[in-house]
C-alpha cells in the first residue's frame, strides 16, 4: 500500500488558515498525518473554536455596551455571524470589528431594531477618534493671531480624531445609560436623524450633539468652506442679522472639543 505525500508546509498553512477563519476543521483533517479521524478533528477543534473565541473577546472589548444591551447569548451569535461572514483581512486584532456595525444592520434578528447597529456604529467611532493619530488641535491663540482682514478667506481643518456620527433612533440616549449603569430607555426612532460631533479632547473620546445648523457648517467647513463663506449659509439658514455671531459660536465650540487642527508650519 503506497502512503499518502507528507502535505507541502504551503498547502498545510493554507489549510489550517480556512480551516480557522471558517470554523469547520473537517476539510484539513486529510492533511494531518497521525493518529484516528476523530482525534485529528478533535485537535483541530480546539485551533478553531480557540480561534472564534478570541475573536468574540476582542468584538466585546470593542463594543462593551452593545454587548451590554444585547446580552450575552445575543452578542455571541452575532459575533460567531460576523466572524464567519466578514474574515478580517487585517494584521491587528484592533480591526476586525470595522464591518460589525453594518453587520448587525443586516441580520435578520435585529431587523427593524436599528438602536443595536447603530450602538455599535457610535462605540467604533469613539474608538476611531481614541485611536485617531496625533496632531496639534487649533487654539483660541492661533486664530488670535490672524488679521481682521484675514478671517473672511480662513479656512479650517478638522483634526484627524473629528467625525461625525448619524443616529436614527436613541442609541446616544442608550449608551449613555449603559455608561452611566442605568437602565436604558425604550428605543424608538427620531423623526429625524440627530448628528454628533465625535473627537478626542485631551486624550479622551467624546461625543456632543449638533444643531442641524452646526452640522450643516461642519460639514461644509469639513469640505473646505471658508469663515466667510459659512457666514453667507448661516445667513440663508436663519437669522441673517446674527449669522456671523453664530458662526463664530460654532467655532468656538469646535475649538473647545479639539475638533480641528492646527495649521502646519
Amino acid at each position: 500500500m503506497r502512503r499518502r505525500p507528507a502535505p507541502n508546509l504551503i498547502d498545510l498553512q493554507a489549510g489550517m488558515q480556512a480551516a480557522i477563519l471558517s470554523g469547520n476543521a473537517r476539510p484539513i483533517l486529510p492533511l494531518m498525518r497521525s493518529g484516528a479521524e476523530a482525534d485529528r478533528e478533535t485537535l483541530a477543534g480546539v485551533y478553531t473554536a480557540a480561534y472564534a473565541l478570541r475573536l468574540v473577546g476582542v468584538l466585546k472589548a470593542d463594543f462593551p455596551y452593545t454587548a451590554a444591551y444585547l446580552g450575552d447569548a445575543a452578542f455571541d451569535r452575532a459575533a460567531r455571524s460576523y466572524i464567519l461572514a466578514h474574515p478580517s483581512p487585517h494584521r491587528s486584532a484592533r480591526w476586525v470589528g470595522d464591518r460589525f456595525a453594518s453587520h448587525l444592520a443586516s441580520m435578520d434578528e435585529f431587523a427593524g431594531h436599528s438602536q443595536a447597529s447603530e450602538l455599535a456604529a457610535l462605540e467604533w467611532a469613539l474608538g476611531l477618534a481614541f485611536d485617531a493619530p496625533d496632531a496639534p488641535a487649533l487654539s483660541l491663540g492661533d486664530l488670535a493671531s490672524v488679521p481682521p482682514e484675514a478671517w473672511g478667506g480662513l479656512i479650517f481643518t478638522p483634526h484627524p480624531s473629528a467625525a461625525v456620527f448619524t443616529e436614527t433612533c436613541n442609541a446616544f440616549d442608550i449608551w449613555s445609560a449603559l455608561k452611566d449603569e442605568t437602565p436604558p430607555p425604550q428605543p424608538h426612532r427620531h423623526a429625524e436623524a440627530l448628528t454628533y460631533l465625535v473627537c478626542r479632547r485631551e486624550g479622551t473620546a467624546v461625543i456632543r450633539r449638533q444643531s442641524p445648523e452646526e452640522a450643516m457648517l461642519w460639514r461644509e467647513a469639513a469640505q473646505g468652506a471658508s469663515f466667510g463663506r459659512l457666514g453667507e449659509l448661516a445667513a440663508i439658514f436663519g437669522e441673517p442679522s446674527t449669522a456671523a455671531s453664530r458662526v463664530a459660536g460654532c467655532v468656538q465650540a469646535w475649538l473647545e472639543s479639539e475638533a480641528l487642527a492646527a495649521p502646519v508650519s
